[in-house]
């Protein structure tokens, strides 16, 4: 499945932050978008996702995992966003 970005919203305060991530699926744009929830962690990898369709929950799927790609992407170049550095964010 390709899923194709199409909102990533996100709110910050001086170390904490929340949004979502939403995609829709190119190949059937009529269905319902697929969205999954951000929410700050206190310990690597400093975020939680949780998928609002309950049957998602798997870390492999799709949204979840792409998700998570777009979340540590972002926060490795901006760690100062949420208290942190770029130490708490290594390369893979």
């Amino acid at each position: 499945m390709t899923l194709q970005l199409l909102s990533l919203t996100l709110a910050y305060d001086d170390t904490r932050f929340f949004g979502s991530v939403m995609f829709t699926d190119p190949a059937h744009p009529d269905d319902k978008s697929a969205t999954v929830l951000v929410d700050h962690a206190d310990e690597p990898p400093w975020f939680r996702l949780t998928n609002v369709d309950p049957t998602a929950q798997d870390p492999t799927a799709p949204a979840m995992a792409e998700a998570d790609r777009i979340m540590r992407f972002l926060l490795r170049y901006t760690p100062d966003r949420i208290g942190r550095t770029q130490a708490d964010f290594p390369q893979p």
